[in-house]
């Protein structure tokens, strides 16, 4: 998987990856600009998706650079903390049911995607436990190849898992529940519009929490302090403003892009084993995550919606993407996906090894 492992050139500013990266972001716009006139929800993010992962499976190569990825995602993650308004200190302390709750449901998911990959894809058991763990892929073909897990099936299986989330739940919510995609995509008109002063606090602000956050190495560094320092800004009442509408639209086609050019060098015939197994899994999490949120809103009084995209797995940044343009309380979504990401790279550290002491090899 060449775009996914960031294989072409050996420079990140090479002019082959330059090129691939221009391929990859005019077809993603291609498909985000239908969408967009389709009026979908997340409409740069997943016409992007679509037409990437079609053109990808048809031969092309295509590449997104790790690091202008992050640099959007910052964006996202500025995006994100904008959210945080100060009323959200007054009810947080609502939200440890929800999230203790969350701990059990990581739990429980991640054994039943074990089993369904030991039992009906035969899929061997190091693998499986990496491909098991919702969330946190970077760490998950780190550790799992490491133990000697096929990394190939790993990034597969966690990219269609995400891949299916981002494609199902939007369009879901849209048609049941009748939501109308916001026009300015979560953001604060144009990038033109806005005033200097508040475009130089985002931008620091963006700044600030990424280098901290990779200072003290946290997961997803590029999103979470971004959005942390966002979060600190915007309920101390410094600003209000939110990230550009236009970059807001352009982070969605990155994301987007990228995803689907994790399929780049894949054929049609090599996805179907992972890519069955995969949806079993990610259809089984969907419903748990369902049940549960419908138990926990009657038990807590808190939003079935809410819940339902907090336990849902799929990637922190796109599941809190996908809250922001639903505007389906973002920060509860947002702090309980980074909950889960938490808990999950943490607790495959140390399942890893246990597993290097009592499984060795994988059988």
């Amino acid at each position: 998987m060449t775009a996914a492992a960031g294989q072409p050139g050996s420079s990140p500013f090479s002019r082959t990856k330059i090129l691939l990266m221009a391929q990859t972001l005019a077809i993603g716009a291609c498909g985000g600009a239908v969408f967009a006139y389709l009026g979908t929800p997340l409409p740069w993010m997943l016409g992007a998706l679509f037409t990437t992962m079609i053109a990808s499976m048809s031969g092309l190569t295509l590449f997104i650079p790790q690091m202008f990825r992050r640099l959007w995602i910052i964006v996202l993650g500025v995006t994100l903390g904008s959210s945080f308004t100060p009323d959200v200190l007054d009810h947080i302390h609502l939200w440890i049911t929800s999230f203790i709750g969350m701990c059990a449901f990581v739990i429980f998911g991640t054994w039943v995607s074990y089993q369904i990959f030991i039992r009906l894809g035969k899929i061997d058991r190091i693998t499986a436990l990496f491909c098991a763990a919702p969330g946190g892929l970077g760490e998950m073909i780190i550790l799992g190849p490491a133990l000697g897990g096929n990394e190939r099936t790993i990034v597969l299986i966690h990219a269609t898992r995400v891949v299916m989330v981002m494609a199902i739940i939007p369009p879901a919510y849209s048609i049941i529940a009748g939501y109308v995609p916001p026009a300015d995509l979560g953001g604060s008109g144009y990038f033109w519009e806005l005033p200097v002063r508040d475009l130089a606090v985002l931008a620091i602000t963006g700044v600030i929490g990424a280098v901290v956050a990779k200072k003290l190495r946290l997961p997803a560094w590029q999103m979470i302090g971004p959005m942390i320092a966002s979060a600190i800004v915007h309920m101390g009442g410094i600003s209000d403003s939110r990230p550009p509408s236009d970059f807001i639209a352009i982070a969605q086609l990155v994301m987007g892009s990228g995803a689907g050019a994790r399929f780049s060098g894949v054929r049609v015939h090599e996805l179907a084993r992972p890519m069955l197994v995969s949806g079993m899994a990610t259809i089984c999490l969907l419903i748990l995550a369902a049940s549960a949120a419908v138990g926990l809103a009657a038990a807590t009084g808190l939003d079935f919606r809410a819940i339902h995209l907090a336990y849902s797995p799929g990637g922190f940044a796109e599941m809190s993407l996908i809250a922001l343009s639903l505007g389906i309380e973002v920060p509860f979504v947002s702090l309980h996906h980074l909950g889960r990401m938490i808990i999950v790279v943490t607790g495959a550290t140390l399942v890893s090894r246990w597993a290097t002491k009592h499984w060795l090899l994988p059988k």
